[in-house]
């Protein structure tokens, strides 16, 4: 395995982490997949998945998003979710220029499922399919009130770093181990939500909710049902919206956000199903 950093297309470093051996053959890889990281934190929170898939003869790589972990920017800043985009395109076309003709998957969790459903919509038929992990798709209808978004619209002009939010990370995982790394990690960020970064969130969630319609290609979407900081709707929505006829969908009762880092028998199982999963396809 190895890190490295990556520059993005305005010459920002990326911090890259890539699971397999250096030097690993082609034949030797069943298929690509670019583990996409959530909000706050980085990519090599994902080492316990990202091994397990590599075990099973996958090539898995990531990177920390603008703004996060090791990499350059605002800390968790951005003015649009474009941005995250297009880092991801960079670094995927990177990698499959060495890997031509293989399959390519993403797992995204939370905001990287936001930001996967939109790689997928940017570029309809280049994944094979998408995983996502207690996605980031709507907005909580109690917060984002049309008032409260024009609002923040407003004062976002003003006061684009301003807090308006605080995740609490108690919310994460019922596992208190998982929670404690979480809050003692010093490459997450534990700041506020910025004011002009929830804007983006917004504008991010309505282009995705709108085109879920037009989404064709393959998806797993897991989440569970006391989710409290991305909507467990928004799974519901778009496994019943999403024009896809190959598309799955599960929900783990009384389960956090972090299904990766659940108490058992969750994790053990969210693991087992995006392995089946992904071997059904690759």
């Amino acid at each position: 395995m190895s890190e490295s950093k990556i520059s993005n297309t305005k010459g920002n470093q990326l911090f890259a982490r890539y699971w397999n051996e250096d030097g690993q053959e082609i034949k030797d890889v069943k298929a690509l997949i670019f583990i996409v990281h959530g909000y706050c934190e980085h990519c090599l929170a994902y080492n316990e998945l990202a091994e397990s898939l590599v075990n099973q003869g996958y090539y898995v790589f990531s990177h920390d998003h603008i703004g996060h972990g090791q990499s350059d920017g605002d800390r968790a800043h951005v003015c649009s979710f474009d941005e995250y985009v297009d880092d991801l395109f960079c670094h995927l076309d990177l990698i499959t220029q060495k890997f031509p003709d293989k399959k390519v998957f993403l797992v995204g969790h939370s905001m990287g499922g936001a930001i996967s459903v939109l790689a997928g919509l940017k570029r309809p038929s280049f994944f094979a399919g998408i995983v996502l992990i207690g996605p980031l798709l709507i907005a909580d209808r109690k917060t984002a009130t049309p008032f409260k978004i024009a609002v923040g619209k407003m004062a976002a002009k003003v006061l684009p770093h301003m807090h308006i939010a605080q995740v609490d990370p108690g919310k994460i995982s019922r596992d208190k181990e998982s929670v404690k790394n979480y809050t003692e990690d010093p490459l997450v960020y534990h700041g506020g939500v910025k004011c002009r970064w929830g804007v983006a969130m917004v504008e991010a969630l309505q282009k995705i909710e709108s085109s879920m319609p037009a989404i064709e290609w393959p998806f797993f979407v897991l989440h569970g049902s006391n989710d409290a900081l991305c909507e467990v709707a928004g799974a519901k929505e778009i496994y019943e919206k999403a024009k896809s006829k190959d598309k799955q969908i599960k929900i783990f009762e009384e389960a956090f956000h972090q299904l990766h880092k659940e108490v058992e028998p969750v994790k053990t199982e969210t693991f087992d199903l995006i392995s089946d999963w992904l071997n059904n396809r690759a």
